[in-house]
């Protein structure tokens, strides 16, 4: 007997995404089976004869909106710990209280060229999520990796969850363009 090792299909064969599309919409059509006041099989409010009324339309539109939302969320995990995220840069290399003090109250010249030259302001949700994190590291996935020490924090207003804004010498190395918004993958990582 082989061992499964593709990830990407699932123990039927099918491919994982739509195994979990038909798990969630199983589950789905089980729960709203629950409450109904009728003793109709599940099943039939999709395939019966009958069952194309509005109600059990409308019943299988939300079912297969429901299983197709919790597929995008599975697949917005990314592999490894790693967050899918936006990468901008907000100051060059020196520059860490260009935009203003940083959140974490670091002087400059107590963190040394390279996290002077490698820093990031984590977006405001992540950053309170993880227990104001200064000083810890992120590890940027890009076109290249990039570690960088977290040293700021990016509003709510600039910066969704997942975004990190670094230093532009970091989204260079990461993405290999110093400004813009490009797609990374991060986590929390030690600073090597």
């Amino acid at each position: 007997m082989a061992i499964q090792t593709d990830v990407s299909r699932s123990h039927t064969g099918r491919p994982l995404l739509i195994s979990i599309f038909f798990n969630h919409l199983q589950s789905f059509i089980f729960f709203l089976h629950l409450f109904r006041p009728s003793k109709i099989d599940s099943f039939q409010l999709l395939y019966s004869y009958q069952g194309l009324t509005m109600r059990s339309t409308i019943i299988a539109i939300v079912s297969i909106l429901y299983a197709m939302f919790a597929c995008v969320a599975a697949k917005k995990k990314s592999s490894g710990g790693f967050r899918r995220g936006i990468a901008t840069a907000y100051s060059g290399a020196g520059q860490m209280n260009r935009t203003g003090r940083n959140a974490c109250g670091f002087n400059p010249k107590s963190l040394g060229k390279k996290w002077n030259t490698y820093f990031v302001a984590m977006n405001e949700g992540d950053f309170n999520k993880a227990g104001r994190p200064c000083g810890k590291c992120i590890e940027i996935k890009g076109k290249s990796t990039v570690y960088a020490k977290i040293v700021d924090i990016c509003p709510k207003k600039y910066c969704k969850s997942g975004h990190v804004d670094l230093s532009s010498p970091a989204l260079k190395k990461a993405t290999g363009y110093t400004w813009d918004k490009k797609p990374v993958q991060w986590r929390f990582a030690s600073c090597k």
